[in-house]
């Protein structure tokens, strides 16, 4: 009898890194997840610095009016947050998941991600940008 071996469809993630999807959400791979619960995440302000268009999850506390809830899987193996307004705000218009490396900056317990070139359109809402503090 001949054996065939399986070939694994899924591999343990050691990078983090977050998606876009056009959906309005923000998804989170296994290991952004375990950074996130390894420092006690569950709430984060979305920061946007247009110039270098870049985005920036920073922790922060639930009660915080500017704050998105972070909703994780419970075997920590994804995660995701609601961010349709925030898309608006920046014009990010890409039409299909947009999967993105992310940087965890320990010190200021948040991701940072750079959009691609050509993933927002510089149009924004009306809405007054909040300064994180």
């Amino acid at each position: 009898m001949a054996y065939e071996v399986f070939k694994r469809t899924t591999v343990r993630v050691e990078e983090p890194c977050l998606s876009l999807v056009p959906d309005g959400r923000i998804a989170f791979n296994a290991a952004a997840v375990r950074i996130l619960a390894g420092a006690g995440v569950k709430s984060v302000l979305l920061l946007w610095d247009k110039s270098s268009k870049r985005i920036a999850l920073k922790a922060t506390a639930k009660g915080d009016k500017n704050s998105y809830a972070v909703s994780i899987v419970r075997d920590s193996h994804s995660g995701s947050l609601r961010a349709k307004a925030f898309f608006g705000h920046i014009g990010w218009n890409a039409p299909k998941r947009m999967m993105l490396p992310a940087t965890w900056n320990e010190k200021d317990k948040m991701f940072e991600i750079t959009l691609p070139p050509g993933s927002t359109t510089g149009r924004r809402s009306s809405r007054k940008p909040v300064t994180a503090s």
